[in-house]
């Protein structure tokens, strides 16, 4: 597992900036074993970014490659599924449930031991940490323990650094001028630790014989704090700063999204009143002339009828959901059937009237065609009657028992009219038939009774 650590620092995680401090041999649970790697890392640079990352061994070759990763501020719960007893298995829960089978039980401890320091130094989050072993985590241990603990962990992470190229090749080349480098490594150690005491003492004696520029130093770097803790002041004030500007701006934000929404609202709202009030207002002029308007006059006929299409219009309006509710609506609808049946009455009224006066209508009788024995005509009736027609299919549409019993009207004193005229004519007729007789050679001869024969067979039969 080291040479596999060792590997995976040098060909994935140095040339990214990262340091790898944990590793764990996993595969997916309840799927065919397809091993993995997962890696917990920190970059090198601040600020720190904490990571954990899943490798994969590509299919040829033994090179290793970056599959997945996971910030570890993301991370909400680790579940070890047994606090007691020894099993590999454990979740992670990031944006959904992963879950893992380690290779061994100590793989799995050491990797969950390492997320938990890491969350603890770098993050200050409270990750759950679910059937956990207690000696895993540093609650366990007592609290002076528990900061040695902690601080050579830190230090660890602070101190471990790779060895640069240039390192490497001082290294190889001391163990070439010292044969027996490889095969006495405890001669080898010892003959360095000899010669850093050398160079440590000499560095010791150039430091006390440049006392001087060491309290210059020192000062310096007093100084240097001092401004160090002055620049973190300043940062802490414009962190103050920038955090309220942040909560006004998020205030703004809010207000801004409010106002559109109430904009969306109140255009929503003026498009439905104006589609209420372009379909169903009826003007003062259509009003007045369903109340008031005069029947008996042409252009009092042309008003009513106008009016009473425009009444069926706003009475057949397609409403939208729920505008039947609305009580501006219901005033409408309720002045509508009011205005409808006031005409209706009215219409009715004044139609009933005139059937009424053109069944008594004696100015065309029978005696006014004397001189010729024909039926009198009643065209002039008729294209009075014209003017309604228009009005009559209003009634037909709206009010059908007032329109039927308006028919039935007007076929009574219309059959009775018609009786009336055929009454006189057969009067009129004997007469004539009479005085031709007195006088064969008359204007009324044998084609006129047979006219006449015809016109009663046609009548009654």
């Amino acid at each position: 597992m080291t040479a596999i650590k060792h590997a995976l620092q040098r060909d994935i995680f140095t040339p990214n900036d990262e340091r790898l401090l944990s590793i764990v041999n996993v595969c997916k649970a309840g799927k065919k074993k397809k091993n993995c790697f997962l890696c917990a890392t920190v970059t090198t640079e601040r600020p720190v970014q904490v990571k954990v990352v899943k490798v994969k061994k590509t299919d040829k070759g033994d090179f290793y490659k970056r599959q997945m990763a996971w910030e570890l501020r993301d991370l909400t719960e680790v579940d070890a599924k047994d606090a007691n007893k020894e099993n590999p298995e454990f979740d992670l829960h990031f944006e959904k449930v992963y879950r893992w089978v380690a290779s061994s039980t100590a793989e799995k401890n050491s990797f969950i031991s390492c997320i938990w320091k890491l969350n603890q130094r770098y993050l200050r989050k409270k990750v759950e940490f679910v059937n956990v072993s207690p000696q895993l985590l540093e609650e366990s241990v007592p609290s002076g323990e528990s900061q040695s603990v902690a601080g050579r962990d830190e230090d660890a992470l602070d101190d471990y650094q790779e060895l640069n190229a240039r390192e490497e090749q001082d290294i190889e080349s001391m163990m070439e001028v010292c044969e027996y480098a490889i095969s006495n490594a405890e001669a080898f150690a010892e003959k360095l630790s000899r010669e850093l005491q050398v160079l440590d003492g000499a560095n010791i004696q150039s430091i006390m014989a440049s006392e001087k520029q060491v309290n210059i130093l020192m000062q310096l770097l007093d100084q240097a704090l001092a401004e160090v803790d002055n620049i973190e002041g300043k940062l802490l004030s414009y962190e103050e700063m920038l955090q309220s500007v942040k909560e006004q701006m998020d205030q703004i934000s809010q207000s801004n999204r409010l106002i559109q929404i109430s904009n969306t609202n109140n255009g929503k709202l003026l498009d439905e009143i104006q589609f209420l009030v372009n379909y169903m207002d009826l003007s003062k002029g259509h009003i007045k002339a369903l109340q008031e308007g005069d029947l008996s006059s042409p252009k009092g006929i042309e008003a009513c009828i106008n009016a009473s299409e425009a009444l069926s219009q706003c009475m057949n309006v397609a409403l939208k959901p729920g505008h039947d509710k609305l009580m501006a609506v219901k005033q409408q609808q309720h002045l509508f059937s009011e205005l409808r049946d006031t005409f209706a009455r009215r219409l009715t009224n004044h139609l009933n009237n005139v059937f009424v006066h053109q069944g008594h209508d004696q100015s065309s009788t029978l005696s006014q065609h004397t001189a010729e024995l024909t039926l009198p005509k009643h065209s002039p009736l008729h294209r009075d009657l014209l003017r309604y027609a228009k009005l009559m299919e209003w009634l037909k549409n709206t009010q059908r028992e007032k329109y039927e019993g308006l028919s039935r009207t007007y076929v009574d004193y219309m059959t009775r009219l018609y009786e009336r005229e055929i009454k006189d004519f057969f009067e009129v007729a004997k007469i004539k038939m009479a005085g031709t007789s007195k006088d064969g050679k008359g204007k009324f001869g044998k084609t006129s009774i047979k006219k006449l024969f015809y016109i009663y067979i046609y009548i009654y039969i």
